[in-house]
């Protein structure tokens, strides 16, 4: 509604220092009604395409319907000022030449204004259309990586993680029992993921232990790793398998390849309106291409773009002597949670 106001006092602003120019350049006598005959000329090709722009749009075309409506407005617009000044209709298309070649100049302005607005309020909504088709296809491809992506971890890590249990149950029954019920733990969470687009920061820190735990028994006291998350961030909302590739690329290509082995370190904080996850290793050191050939981490900053829009992000950095450093940043809203990104439908030009 505001905008159809401020449109509609354009349009007077227009045709009022239209019709001072034209009574100021010629000889026509009164003011008043050359004001008049603007206004009705102008608001009526205003009033006329708000309501004939679409219907006509698609059967006459970018360039004809505009002159069409333009023509309807112009009609309509000398009958209203035929009846304002002198209560003839036809007044002004019989008797008051001038006022035809006032009605000429609007005619052709009109037409030039609101055939150009035509055109950029078409362009306006396919550009818009377009980037939503494409912003839905980046997020369909993300959503297809990540369950490539799970469909291609889970049956190795399982396979091996069973292999492990079955070794364990003779030689050292308690970590087999314990190993077993991190893998419960993990399946649980799994499962979960399939169902739901959501997750929250308390579940991915329960998967990420009981998967390092799980690796650390893997590898035979190779791996030590910390986790710290504050209690009070533990309901906030996260897309799910968020985290999992940072620590299996710390875990595989970080510490695995080391003799000695080496530790992980899975952090949490809130500083001022902004969550920061982070997975550090000292291990032998990564670049970008990290689990999968670099599709967890692509996949990563594409969920995080298409979630949380450019604010968000995914850093890799060196941590001296050895290792990496991987850094989430998401911006919160107000109550704690992430906020998501979201762009207004076009207003129509």
């Amino acid at each position: 509604m505001m905008r159809f106001v401020a449109r509609f006092f354009q349009v007077g602003v227009f045709s009022s220092a239209a019709a001072t120019l034209i009574w100021w350049l010629t000889d026509i006598d009164g003011f008043t009604a050359i004001l008049i005959v603007s206004l009705s000329i102008g608001w009526s090709i205003f009033i006329a395409f708000l309501l004939l722009r679409d219907s006509l749009s698609g059967r006459l075309g970018s360039w004809l319907a505009p002159a069409s409506i333009v023509a309807c407005g112009l009609g309509a617009g000398l009958m209203i000022a035929g009846v304002l000044v002198a209560r003839q209709p036809l007044f002004f298309f019989s008797q008051s030449f001038a006022t035809l070649g006032l009605a000429l100049f609007f005619g052709i302005t009109g037409s030039l204004i609101f055939a150009t607005r035509e055109r950029l309020y078409r362009m306006s909504r396919q550009l818009a259309e377009s980037e939503l088709r494409q912003s839905r296809r980046e997020k369909m491809l993300a959503e297809t990586e990540l369950k490539l992506l799970q469909a291609q971890i889970e049956p190795h890590f399982l396979f091996n993680t069973l292999s492990n249990i079955t070794h364990l149950v003779h030689s050292d029954p308690e970590r087999a029992v314990g190993t077993l019920e991190n893998l419960t733990t993990l399946l649980r969470a799994s499962l979960a993921r399939t169902r739901s687009g959501e997750s929250t920061l308390g579940q991915e820190i329960d998967f990420a232990a009981a998967y390092l735990a799980i690796q650390a028994t893997r590898m035979g006291g190779r791996l030590r790793y910390e986790i710290d998350l504050p209690d009070e961030l533990r309901e906030i909302l996260l897309p799910p398998l968020l985290v999992q590739p940072l620590l299996e690329n710390a875990v595989l290509h970080g510490i695995e390849p080391r003799t000695e082995g080496g530790e992980v370190v899975f952090t949490t904080r809130r500083i001022d309106d902004e969550l920061i996850l982070s997975v550090s290793d000292n291990g032998a050191g990564v670049s970008e291409i990290g689990t999968a050939g670099g599709s967890g981490l692509r996949n990563i900053r594409d969920r995080l773009r298409l979630r949380y829009g450019p604010e968000a992000s995914l850093k890799l950095t060196p941590a001296p002597p050895s290792g990496v450093n991987a850094v989430i940043c998401i911006p919160l809203r107000n109550e704690g949670e992430p906020a998501a990104a979201g762009k207004p439908d076009p207003e129509p030009a």
